[in-house]
C-alpha cells in the first residue's frame, strides 16, 4: 500500500467516526503537533486527544491536493463540520505526514486562519 492511500484512509476513517481504524496509521512513538494544543507524542496521547479534547464533532475532509515522496505525504485541503456544541466548523489546512513502514511517526497540521 502506498503511502497517499495510507493517509487517505485516514481521512476517510476519522470522517466516519471510526476513531480505531484511523490512529492504525500512526506508529506508538508517533509526534503530532497541532495548532494550539501542546505536543502530542505517542499513540496512547493522540488517541486520547481524539477521545476527549477534540472540538470537532463531526465532519468531512475536502483533500486537494496530495504530494507523496519518500516517507513523506504533504496534504493540502478544507474542513467543515460541526462542533460538539453545534458551532459550524469551516478552515483550511495543510498536513505534513513522516512515516517509517508505513506507520506516521510525525504529523504536523497548519490552519488557514489569521494568526498574525
Amino acid at each position: 500500500m502506498d503511502l497517499t492511500t495510507v493517509v487517505s484512509d485516514y481521512y476517510r476513517s476519522i470522517d466516519a467516526g471510526d476513531l480505531p481504524l484511523a490512529l492504525s496509521c500512526f506508529a506508538p512513538d508517533a509526534v503530532y503537533r497541532r495548532p494550539g494544543y501542546a505536543t502530542l507524542a505517542g499513540l496512547d496521547s493522540i488517541a486520547d486527544y481524539y477521545r476527549n479534547t477534540r472540538v470537532i464533532g463531526r465532519g468531512e475532509h475536502d483533500i486537494e491536493v496530495v504530494i507523496e515522496g519518500p516517507n513523506e505525504v504533504a496534504v493540502r485541503g478544507s474542513f467543515r463540520g460541526v462542533s460538539h456544541s453545534g458551532a459550524p466548523l469551516s478552515v483550511r489546512f495543510a498536513d505534513f505526514w513522516r512515516f517509517v513502514d508505513h506507520l506516521a511517526v510525525e504529523r504536523n497540521t497548519y490552519f488557514d486562519v489569521a494568526a498574525v
